[in-house]
């Protein structure tokens, strides 16, 4: 059996562990070692400390059973590598158990959050395009057409715990209005379509300033990409480096500029309609 989970960028600036949009850059799962007939597949053995074993096991897949991974996520860049890959050990395991689709998604939901501490990503993966999670409830909303995203991430990685551990430990009674005001305003935007609203709705005084400032490089394309008014939203995607930015598709071809971008990675990608899936039972090259 072969899934898929995609990709996310959580917080979108105010929404702090409960908004993310899923990403279509996927992570793949297999338990069937067909693939391995063509090395250029790039399939990967799964490791007993992979996320994607420990939530396979936790769901209660085999614990032995040989997996196999690839995925082109980059690991530690605030990209939702480890929750994709945690959704996709879940939903397969839970599969493989015999689970419906949409109860193993729900199941898979629970087992990835616990695993992450926080349900941002995991419904992001589970349930493709704007997710809103609150502790074991999460919607997802479609997003509206002709919109693409662009990422962009250094080379160096950020540890979410590392990431977390700047942040102080309290916070005002001024700022968390601020920011919960924008995360409302985040979905209310996409709600009506008014995506005019977006510019306002990623500013944040929870989490992303403290961030940037142990990033100078993340700060300085945020602040690039929120100087193009063809930009939408921008903000720094989960715990960072990446840095995120929400425009009309086609727009992004404007801000590949070369002093931009030299110091880091760049993608444009599409809103991910659609979160964890089975492709098929024996996967393709």
């Amino acid at each position: 059996m072969h899934v898929s989970a995609p990709a996310s960028s959580a917080n979108l600036g105010p929404g702090f562990d409960c908004l993310a949009l899923a990403l279509d850059l996927p992570f793949e799962l297999s338990d069937s070692p067909a693939h391995l007939d063509r090395d250029e597949q790039g399939w990967l053995v799964v490791e007993r400390t992979h996320p994607a074993a420990v939530a396979y096991v936790l769901a209660g897949g085999e614990p032995n059973r040989p997996l196999w991974w690839r995925s082109p996520i980059p690991p530690g860049r605030g990209l939702g590598f480890s929750g994709a890959a945690r959704v996709a050990g879940a939903y397969l395991a839970l599969l493989t158990s015999g689970a419906e689709p949409t109860a193993a998604q729900q199941q898979a939901f629970a087992v990835a959050a616990k695993l992450e501490g926080h349900a941002d990503n995991a419904a992001a993966s589970i349930w493709g395009g704007m997710t809103v999670a609150a502790g074991e409830q999460a919607l997802s909303l479609e997003m509206p057409e002709g919109l693409e995203v662009i990422v962009w991430w250094p080379e160096k990685s950020t540890s979410t715990n590392a990431s977390r551990s700047v942040l102080a430990p309290t916070l005002s009674r001024e700022a968390a209005a601020f920011s919960i005001a924008r995360s409302s305003l985040w979905v209310a935007a996409i709600a009506t379509g008014d995506l005019s609203k977006l510019r306002v709705a990623c500013e944040d005084e929870v989490h992303q300033n403290e961030r940037l400032l142990a990033r100078p490089d993340s700060a300085e394309v945020l602040q690039e990409l929120l100087a193009n008014e063809q930009v939408l939203a921008a903000w720094l995607s989960g715990s960072g480096p990446t840095v995120a930015a929400l425009m009309p598709a086609g727009a992004s071809a404007d801000l590949l500029a070369p002093r931009l971008f030299e110091s880091g990675r760049t993608r444009v990608l599409a809103v991910s309609a659609i979160g964890v899936n089975q492709v098929s039972s024996t996967p393709n090259t």
